[in-house]
C-alpha cells in the first residue's frame, strides 16, 4: 500500500507553507486537496499558493477546471489517484477539504451523475431553495437524508443523483472499506481567537490585493454561473456587491463571518476523520511544524 502524507486544517491555519517546507525536507511533491483552488483564475479569493511560495516544489491539482464547469469529488479521486500512483516519492496532500481526503482514501462507489440532471437540480436549488432538494432526497432515500449533512447542497444533490440511478448512498459500504493508501494525516490547528484573527487579516489582505477586480474579471468572462465556483466564500459575497444588493463594507463583513462559520464546519469534519494527529501551531515557526511532521513520520523522538 502506497504511503501518503496528509496536511489539513481549517482555512488560514498555514497549511500551504508547512507543506512546502516538508516537501523541501524530504524531496517530495504536493497534491492540493482544496475544492476551490482547482479553479482557474480564482487566485486571490482562494488564497492559492503562488509560484514564489511554492519555492520550486511541484504542485498538482491546481488550476485544472474552468469556473463555469462542474466538478466533483469523484473526478478529483480519479485524477489525484492517477497522479499519486505514478509518483516515485511519497506524496504530500495539502488542503482543507476533508471530503477530498476521504474520497481518495475510500474511493466513491458511485460514478458520475447525468450532467443534464445536475443542471436541473441546480435550477431547483436556485429557484426553490435547498428545502425543495431536501424533500426530494427524503422521498427517494430517507436513510441517506437522515445520515448526511442536508445543509450542504452539494451532498444533497449527489445523494439525489445516486438515488435516482437506482442505488442508495446509505447502502454504500463507505468507511468500512479498506483504505486505498496508507495515509498519515496531520491536522494543524490554532486557538479559536487566533484563528479568527488570522481569518480577518486574510480577508482584509485579499481585498487589498484586488479581490473585487478578480471577481469582476470572472463575471466579465464567464457571466453569472451557477457552478460551485461561484458559491465559493469570497466570491458570492463580492458578486452580491457587484449586483448592488449590499455595500462593499457589508460584503467584506459577510466574507469574514462566512469564513468563520466554514472553519467551524471544517473542525467538525476533521473530528470524524480516521486516524490523525493534531498539531497546535501557536507560537511555532513553519520549519518547526514541518520538522515535527518529519520526525513523526520517521518515528523519531
Amino acid at each position: 500500500m502506497k504511503s501518503v502524507i496528509g496536511i489539513t486544517g481549517t482555512t488560514s491555519v498555514g497549511k500551504s507553507a508547512v507543506g512546502v517546507a516538508l516537501a523541501k525536507m524530504i524531496g517530495s511533491e504536493i497534491i492540493s486537496a482544496d475544492s476551490m483552488q482547482i479553479y482557474k483564475e480564482m487566485d486571490i479569493g482562494t488564497a492559492k499558493v503562488t509560484e514564489a511560495e511554492m519555492r520550486g516544489v511541484k504542485h498538482y491539482m491546481l488550476d485544472i477546471v474552468e469556473p463555469n464547469q462542474d466538478y466533483s469529488s469523484y473526478i478529483y479521486q480519479q485524477q489525484a489517484s492517477k497522479i499519486i500512483d505514478g509518483m516515485d516519492c511519497v506524496p504530500i496532500m495539502v488542503g482543507g477539504t476533508g471530503f477530498y481526503f476521504d474520497s481518495l482514501l475510500y474511493p466513491p462507489e458511485f460514478g458520475i451523475g447525468d450532467v443534464n440532471r445536475r443542471k436541473e437540480l441546480l435550477e431547483i436549488l436556485d429557484r426553490q431553495g435547498l428545502s425543495s432538494l431536501q424533500m426530494i432526497l427524503r422521498e427517494l432515500d430517507e436513510e441517506s437524508y437522515n445520515k448526511i449533512d442536508v445543509q450542504n447542497s452539494k451532498r444533497v444533490i449527489r445523494a439525489i443523483e445516486i438515488a435516482e440511478s437506482g442505488e442508495k448512498l446509505s447502502k454504500g459500504t463507505g468507511r468500512n472499506k479498506t483504505p486505498k493508501y496508507d495515509l498519515k494525516l496531520f491536522v494543524l490547528r490554532r486557538s479559536r481567537e487566533s484563528l479568527y484573527r488570522q481569518i480577518n487579516l486574510r480577508v482584509d489582505s485579499m481585498v487589498r490585493a484586488g479581490l473585487v477586480d478578480e471577481v469582476k474579471k470572472l463575471v466579465s468572462k464567464y457571466g453569472f454561473c451557477k457552478t460551485s465556483a461561484y458559491q465559493a466564500i469570497g466570491y458570492k459575497e463580492i458578486i452580491e456587491y457587484l449586483n448592488g444588493t449590499i455595500t462593499l463594507e457589508d460584503a467584506v463583513a459577510k466574507i469574514k463571518l462566512n469564513t468563520r462559520r466554514y472553519a467551524k464546519r471544517q473542525e467538525t469534519y476533521f473530528k470524524r476523520m480516521d486516524i490523525k494527529e493534531y498539531i497546535d501551531v501557536e507560537n511555532k515557526t513553519i520549519d518547526e511544524i514541518a520538522l515535527y511532521i518529519y520526525n513523526a513520520i520517521n518515528n523519531r523522538a
